[in-house]
C-alpha cells in the first residue's frame, strides 16, 4: 500500500496539470485573442487530462476531482478515510495551477479587460472571469 504522501502528491500534480492545461488554453483563447474555439480548447483540456491520468493514475487512481473521489467512495471500496486528503490535494493542485495561469496571463488579462472596458465584479466582467470558471457560451443556443 502506498503511503499518504505518495497519493497526496500524485493528486496535487494531476489536478495541477489538468487545471494548468485547461485554464491555460482558455486564457490563450480569451486574453491573448488566439483564434481558438470550443473545439481547440476542448482538445487541450483533453490532452491535459490524458497527461494527468497517465502520470498519476498508477499512484493515486487519478481522481483529479472531488466529485470523482466521492463517487469512488460511494460505489467502490475506496477508503473513506482518504476522502478529505484527496479533496485537499485536489484543491491545492487546482489553486496552484490557477496561480500559475494568472502569473503567466495576468498582463494579457488586464489588457483584455481594459480594451473591452471591463470592470471586475460588474456585468460583462464574466468575459475575463471565464478563464478560471470554465464555460463557453452555447454557440447554438440563446444567450
Amino acid at each position: 500500500m502506498k503511503n499518504g504522501l505518495h497519493w497526496f502528491s500524485a493528486e496535487v500534480l494531476g489536478t495541477f496539470l489538468l487545471v494548468l492545461f485547461g485554464c491555460g488554453s482558455v486564457a490563450t483563447s480569451v486574453a491573448m485573442g488566439a483564434p481558438a474555439g470550443l473545439f481547440q480548447v476542448a482538445i487541450v483540456w483533453g490532452l491535459g487530462l490524458s497527461l494527468a491520468i497517465a502520470l498519476t493514475g498508477p499512484h493515486s487512481g487519478a481522481h483529479l476531482n472531488p466529485a470523482i473521489t466521492i463517487a469512488f467512495a460511494v460505489w467502490t471500496d475506496f477508503p473513506k478515510s482518504r476522502i478529505p486528503g484527496y479533496i485537499v490535494a485536489q484543491f491545492i493542485g487546482a489553486f496552484l495551477a490557477a496561480v500559475v495561469v494568472y502569473l503567466l496571463f495576468g498582463p494579457a488579462i488586464r489588457v483584455f479587460e481594459t480594451s473591452h472596458q471591463l470592470v471586475r465584479g460588474l456585468p460583462g466582467s464574466e468575459a475575463s472571469a471565464m478563464i478560471f470558471g470554465e464555460y463557453f457560451p452555447n454557440p447554438g443556443g440563446a444567450a
